[in-house]
Parts: C-alpha cells; structure tokens; sequence
C-alpha cells in the first residue's frame, strides 16, 4: 500500500472547522497530482520501479453540510518492477481498510468527547452503530497515547488533543511520522502484515 502524505490533509481539517470543501474533489486532486516516478517502493524499497498496474473501486464514507455521503472512488495501483508487488496509492484523507474517512472518524470522536448529544443520536446523525463509535473511541486514545506519549496522553483528555490536531498545521506531517513508525495509519483498525519502507 502507497499511503500518500501531502498538505492537502489541512484542507480536510478546514471543512471539519466548517469551511465546505468536498472530500471526492480532495481525492481526486490528489490522485491527479501523484507522480508515482521516483516514488520508493513500500515493500522493498527501491526507487522509481513503480508502474501503474491497473485500479479497483471502494467506497468513501464522508460528511458535507450535516449531510452523509458515500461515494464510490477508483483506487490506483502500482506494481514494483523490483520485488513484483503490488500497492495501492491512498491519500492521506482514507484510511485502510475502511470506508470512512479521517474526518468523518474525526467528526464523529468530536461530537462524542463534546459530550453535547447523546450517543444513540450521534450515532443515529452519523449513520453508524454504537458499537463502531465505542471501537472509535478505543482507538483514538489508543493512538493518541502513541502520538504524545503515556505521561502526556494522561494529562490530555481526549477533546482537547482532537482540538490541538486540527489545529497543527503540520497534520500531514504528524499523519506522516506516525505511519513511519507504527507502520499502520492514525485510526487505522485493521494493521498492515507486511513489513513496510516508509516514504
């Protein structure tokens, strides 16, 4: 997998904050602008041996002025000439292995940790189970403590770090460290099983 980091994750963030930008122009801004010569390979390394080797649909899951949307997006993928595997390119506003996005995850975790509504109708406004956002939640303080360490993560609830996060402007780059050394994506369920060169 090509986990493509860029500075287009602050755009995101700015439509989280109400500023309306539609995440299907985001990836697809993206995903005309990658220029995959040069790249280094995730699995083996090497450099500039990636060809386009074919695409396949999945879905994104979004949120746009309180209105849930799912779209269907074509994924690229890219082969290595060197160890013959195969990768596919995602942005930085998907996560692997899901059909949400970053910033759905991250509105749904904002509306919980703002503890304004109750859990069944942030559930019900997002269109997912309670289960799933309690997984969320898991999740968000699980990464949160590797993102800022044991010691502060127990002084940082968990409204107050979503808050600093968007804020940052390097989001691409913490997304980016993270991936380095985790070898998975923030909020990212489901872990890589294969060892990964980062970017």
């Amino acid at each position: 997998m090509i986990t493509y980091f860029q500075n287009i994750c602050k755009q995101i963030y700015e439509k989280i904050k109400k500023t309306i930008q539609r995440e299907e122009q985001i990836y697809q801004e993206t995903i005309e602008n990658y220029k995959h010569q040069g790249e280094r390979c995730p699995n083996c390394g090497a450099v500039g041996r990636l060809n386009p080797y074919g695409s396949y649909w999945r879905y994104m899951v979004y949120e746009i002025e309180i209105k849930i949307e799912d779209k269907r997006i074509k994924i690229l993928r890219f082969k290595c000439k060197s160890c013959g595997v195969t990768h596919a390119l995602l942005p930085d506003i998907l996560i692997p292995y899901s059909s949400y996005t970053l910033s759905f995850k991250i509105s749904v975790l904002l509306e919980y940790f703002k503890r304004e509504k109750t859990v069944v109708s942030i559930c019900k406004h997002f269109g997912i189970a309670v289960s799933t956002l309690y997984a969320w939640k898991k999740q968000l303080l699980e990464h949160k403590e590797l993102l800022i360490g044991v010691v502060e993560s127990k002084k940082t609830d968990a409204l107050a770090f979503l808050r600093k996060f968007l804020d940052s402007i390097e989001i691409s780059e913490l997304l980016q460290d993270f991936w380095r050394r985790y070898g998975f994506s923030f909020l990212q369920s489901k872990r890589q099983t294969t060892q990964s060169v980062p970017p």
